[in-house]
């Protein structure tokens, strides 16, 4: 893993979302998985009509069996590399209410424990709270599910089109996009030429869009 410690900010209109890293580095696409994790359990409980808490507890062998990843201990050294990352990176925001202007910043989430249980150390239960901003789009059902073979993937930038397609595409048969506007959502910082060359290469990939019909216009 190469630490990035780069700020991000995009701006649409008078909105901005500006991502702030820790010295540990920008919490990364596959970090995300430890949250998409806790939002499906979340999510699973709420569609049962379960109560649901901002704090979230789980096996770490569990987590990583889900989300397709090795169970040894260089996978669980990158499961606490993962959460520092989560919890060091912070988002800013604004929201622009008549001639009003709020600035929100927060984390991705608030806090993590780890539980070991074994003299040689071996990790077996996580402990996590959310952030306020991850569990209100949870409660009122804001958040998205995402089949389980989203986690074969590997590469970032099909992680990110998979998503935008599920976004936006939803129950609908295809999702039409440019590619300019297609390279400003994933926050490539590739050439337009390169973005082009990796975009048609995954589209020859059948197995890439499983369950999500995606149609990219090259323009």
């Amino acid at each position: 893993h190469v630490t990035d410690r780069r700020v991000r900010r995009y701006e649409n209109g008078d909105n901005f979302v500006e991502i702030i890293p820790s010295v540990k580095g920008l919490a990364t696409v596959h970090d995300r998985d430890v949250l998409i994790f806790c939002i499906s359990h979340l999510m699973a409980a709420l569609n049962n009509k379960k109560s649901v808490s901002q704090i979230v507890r789980f096996k770490a062998y569990d987590m990583l069996k889900a989300t397709n990843r090795m169970t040894n201990g260089q996978a669980y050294d990158g499961l606490v590399s993962a959460l520092t990352r989560l919890r060091g990176t912070i988002i800013t925001t604004n929201i622009i209410t008549g001639d009003q202007e709020v600035t929100r910043g927060f984390g991705i989430i608030e806090s993590f424990e780890i539980v070991r249980n074994t003299r040689a150390g071996r990790m077996q239960e996580v402990e996590i709270k959310l952030s306020d901003w991850v569990f209100n789009a949870i409660r009122h059902k804001e958040v998205l599910t995402l089949h389980r073979d989203y986690f074969r993937l590997r590469k970032p930038l099909e992680r990110r089109i998979y998503e935008l397609g599920r976004k936006h595409c939803g129950m609908k048969p295809s999702w039409k996009i440019g590619l300019e506007r297609l390279q400003e959502k994933c926050g490539s910082t590739s050439t337009m030429k390169e973005f082009r060359r990796l975009v048609q290469k995954m589209a020859l990939l059948q197995s890439f869009f499983l369950y999500l019909k995606l149609m990219v216009i090259l323009t």
